[in-house]
């Protein structure tokens, strides 16, 4: 759920899903062309589109873990454990956009999530030959998404464009879910981050044919909120995200184009009861995005991008589909 302006950002790069002809003839227009003959890159007023998306994310974990003290460089007492993790998330993604008025537009995003998540466990200090396998696969709604999007410029360049998305908690939250204790992990899968946030953001956008030079920051405030830890009621504040990346666009013909983007996003510590847990840790995690949009008629678009994990705890590849249409 992190990322989501860089990720807007190349979308407007790839099929400028949201910019329309405003002048008499209203014809969509797709490519990242359109961004240097045309100033405006939100749905004129009174436009829509609506787009339908599929994305596949893959994250793998290999940990080995060790409880105890050494009495020698080669000799450990206390307890030795491997694991083993493969998350799979399968998201399909319905989004709306609406043109309030030439310079702003409003969207909203209902996702479905299905996730496969498989654990492997062996205790090898134990010397027991059991290996603990664990697998949970399910599907229910995501966190519904509304956003709000502004283009403070047009007569000049760069343009500017501010954003503001809330995200709500209509999916499973992990909190609701039971922990299987000889694995230590959840008994059902979660589809949502189970708290509300809200997220401003500033993009910039750099028409220099024939490319479009894109830079973008944001920031993820997430509401602390009341949780049911078995029968004691703690307060948890998620860690906040902030996010900043760039990249470019490039016009290969009226029809075809490409983008290429790196992302940076530092999460920060969580907190429970107004005090930071002692397992908490900041997060850095970095991205590399490619993609690639072809332009199938007038009104219509393929998007699809490719997006690898450069730090351990990014997912190590997702895969993204998109087709908008324009009304």
């Amino acid at each position: 759920m992190l990322g989501k302006p860089i990720v807007w950002c190349s979308t407007v790069l790839l099929c400028m899903s949201q910019t329309i002809h405003a002048e008499e003839n209203n014809d969509v227009t797709l490519t990242v062309g359109d961004v240097i003959d045309k100033r405006g890159v939100l749905s004129p007023k009174g436009t829509w589109s609506l787009e339908g998306s599929l994305s596949f994310t893959q994250n793998s974990s290999n940990r080995v873990s060790v409880v105890g003290y050494t009495v020698l460089p080669t000799l450990i007492i206390g307890r030795i454990e491997v694991s083993d993790a493969d998350f799979v998330t399968t998201t399909f993604g319905l989004t709306a956009r609406l043109g309030l008025t030439n310079a702003t537009e409003f969207e909203l995003r209902l996702p479905y999530v299905y996730r496969n998540d498989q654990i492997t466990v062996r205790p090898i200090q134990d010397g027991s030959p059991d290996v603990i396998n664990r697998s949970n696969s399910g599907g229910a709604m995501g966190d519904l998404e509304i956003g709000l999007r502004h283009q403070f410029n047009f007569d000049s360049t760069p343009y500017w464009i501010g954003g503001l998305r809330l995200k709500t908690r209509t999916g499973r939250s992990p909190y609701d879910i039971d922990i299987d204790e000889t694995t230590n992990t959840l008994e059902d899968v979660s589809t949502g981050s189970g708290f509300w946030s809200i997220e401003p953001s500033l993009t910039m956008l750099y028409p220099t044919d024939p490319a479009v030079l894109f830079a973008n920051i944001g920031y993820i405030y997430n509401i602390e909120d009341n949780v049911e830890v078995g029968s004691d009621s703690q307060k948890i504040d998620l860690g906040d995200t902030i996010s900043i990346g760039g990249g470019m666009g490039f016009a290969v013909n009226p029809d075809l184009s490409f983008s290429i983007g790196v992302t940076h996003r530092t999460i920060l510590k969580s907190k429970i009861n107004g005090q930071e847990a002692d397992d908490a840790k900041l997060l850095h995690l970095d991205s590399l995005t490619v993609g690639v949009n072809l332009r199938m008629n007038p009104r219509s678009s393929l998007n699809i991008s490719a997006q690898a994990g450069l730090t351990e705890d990014t997912p190590d590849f997702q895969l993204s589909v998109r087709v908008p249409y324009y009304f």
